[in-house]
């Protein structure tokens, strides 16, 4: 406040404090990223330290810079019927008259008028300007306005496009509006009667304020100033004007509207801004609630997709027992003392007999591949149903150019990839080494035979041969029973064997079984697994997002509380009109 000299203590201390939130605001809103904003606050902080800025707006050709020539008493604008002010034009104090283009779309005008010692008039472009660009120019200025004096002509009093910026000043910006009915010298008084109650109206309708509304004719005040003509300046009304810029807002009222001014600002500004961070935090409630919807979807997915593979296990676990089976018969049938005896003089031996069944088509064996292609099948199904889940959670972050897009391609890869591994490594089962296991229950028959026709050979030989001999030592009943026991214990041999073989073979096909189904369990798995990982990295990814932008908003939407705290209690403090 150095420009500034204030006396009431109070007054003072409040305009210290408007000073310090402005400047924590203008970081706030850098934190944020908002620099338009930033640069909007700390034009308003700098503006503490300057005099009371009253703007004059109003379209085109409805008197603004004859206006502000009645108020100084001398031609300074330049007025015209077409636009003749194509960027913001201040007015302040100097000791001599001059003019300075400050950038683009400001200029300067210093004039020694005392009365703009203590106040800064703004010229503005026409809200209604043929020029696009100026009613830019304005809104972006319009935020240092401490007060409008709005212009309105009476030959259109209160068109449309006035009443849109009337609207933005008081709804958006939260602008002291003054409205001043110039031109009144083109207007009979019935004629005058009749517009001032229609401005007043419409604004309490269609606005929702009360305005103050002045006639005037600023072409007359000019006149009158110029002729010293005090009769002209009384008809001209201006007079009213001045007492309430220069005498009814006295010193302290314009410093309070001074430190007002920001704060309806920021008023208005943080109800955005908090309605944005409040509206961001709920979507990403939404986002982050049904991203745990789905990990926990996906979690029970994972868990019935392992169930269901056991399905496919005890396939397989099946296919080896109808093997068992099948080898039980073909033991039971094949493999006694009467079948190989008569394959003695049989074409078709043992061997060739085991290799022909046990590799026919209908081998329980050749049911792995089916099991595998419908295995496969399933897990390449579930898995291409689970990634159309997560394509929205896919394609908000492929939107960023953080995740890879799993095509179709990706999925036909995995699929030929988990076929190929689970035929490779089921080969052995299937093929069972039939040769070899062939040559294995060849030379089984072939041992129980010859054991058996040598016991029983033994045996009668023992009966026909060494009976006399044994008779002459031991009794002859005894002699015979012993024959018969020796005859007897050889037809336990082929049995034996078979049972032998039989122990063996399961319990080679049983860990064959084993190894096959803990593979295919174990890839099955892996393959789920792989899957539902990857749509957890996906999503996890999308949910760290969220968390990490929410938390963000959630700071940012604390510190706004805080910050909107301490403007409402420095608006509390004031007792000024804002109407």
């Amino acid at each position: 406040m150095s420009n500034v000299i204030v006396k009431n203590k109070e007054l003072k201390r409040t305009l210290t404090e408007v000073a310090e939130l402005l400047n924590d605001v203008k970081g706030f809103f850098a934190r944020m990223g908002h620099t338009d904003l930033e640069r909007k606050i700390g034009d308003m902080s700098k503006q503490m330290a300057e005099p009371f800025y009253i703007i004059i707006a109003g379209e085109y050709n409805a008197g603004k810079s004859t206006f502000i020539n009645s108020l100084l008493g001398k031609r300074i604008l330049r007025v015209g019927p077409t636009p003749t002010t194509h960027n913001v034009v201040l007015l302040t104090y100097g000791d001599s008259f001059g003019q300075e283009q400050l950038n683009e779309n400001l200029s300067r005008v210093t004039y020694p008028l005392d009365t703009l010692k203590d106040i800064t008039l703004v010229d503005t472009p026409g809200t209604n300007s043929i020029f696009v660009e100026h009613e830019g120019i304005i809104e972006n200025f319009i935020h240092r306005a401490e007060l409008v004096i709005f212009i309105t002509s009476s030959d259109r009093p209160l068109t449309e496009s006035e009443r849109r910026f009337i609207q933005l000043l008081k709804g958006k910006w939260g602008r002291k509006v003054l409205i001043v009915l110039n031109k009144i010298d083109l207007k009979s008084e019935e004629e005058l009667n009749e517009i001032i109650p229609f401005i007043e109206k419409n604004c309490y309708k269609l606005l929702g304020f009360d305005p103050k509304v002045i006639a005037i004719s600023s072409l007359k005040a000019t006149a009158a100033k110029a002729s010293q003509d005090q009769e002209l300046l009384r008809k001209s009304n201006i007079g009213e004007i001045e007492d309430f810029m220069f005498n009814k807002m006295d010193f302290d009222v314009k410093m309070e509207l001074k430190s007002l001014s920001p704060l309806r600002f920021l008023s208005s500004v943080f109800a955005d801004r908090k309605k944005d961070l409040e509206t961001k935090i709920a979507r990403y409630n939404s986002e982050i609630a049904g991203i745990e919807r789905l990990e926990a979807r996906l979690k029970s997915k994972r868990e019935d997709m392992q169930e269901y593979t056991k399905k496919y296990k005890m396939e397989i676990e099946s296919a080896f027992s109808r093997l068992k089976e099948r080898l039980d018969t073909f033991l039971g049938y094949h493999m006694t003392t009467r079948a190989l005896m008569a394959s003695i003089f049989a074409r078709e031996k043992i061997s060739d007999k085991f290799k022909k069944e046990m590799s026919s088509l209908s081998n329980p064996l050749h049911d792995l591949d089916r099991v595998i292609d419908d295995s496969v099948d399933y897990i390449t199904r579930n898995n291409r149903s689970l990634w159309e889940i997560a394509l929205d959670y896919k394609k908000a972050e492929k939107d960023k150019g953080d995740v890879e897009n799993l095509g179709e391609h990706s999925f036909e890869d995995r699929k030929n990839e988990l076929q190929f591994a689970l035929k490779e490594h089921s080969r052995e089962y299937r093929e069972f080494d039939l040769v070899n296991e062939a040559d294995r229950i060849k030379t089984v028959a072939q041992g129980g035979l010859v054991n058996f026709l040598a016991m029983e050979g033994v045996a009668v030989a023992a009966i026909a041969g060494f009976g006399f001999l044994l008779t002459l030592f031991l009794p002859a009943a005894i002699v015979m029973v012993g024959a018969i026991a020796l005859a007897a214990v050889g037809f336990t041999i082929i049995p034996h064997k078979r049972k032998v073989y039989r122990s063996e073979i399961f319990k080679r096909i049983d860990n064959l079984s084993e190894r096959c189904t803990n593979f295919t369990s174990s890839e099955l798995n892996k393959a789920i697994d792989r899957v539902i990982e990857d749509i957890e990295n996906t999503v996890a990814c999308f949910r760290d997002v969220r968390w990490s932008e929410r938390e963000i908003c959630m700071k940012h939407l604390d510190e706004l509380n805080k910050l909107s705290d301490r403007v409402r209690g420095l608006i509390g403090k004031s007792s000024a009109d804002l109407r």
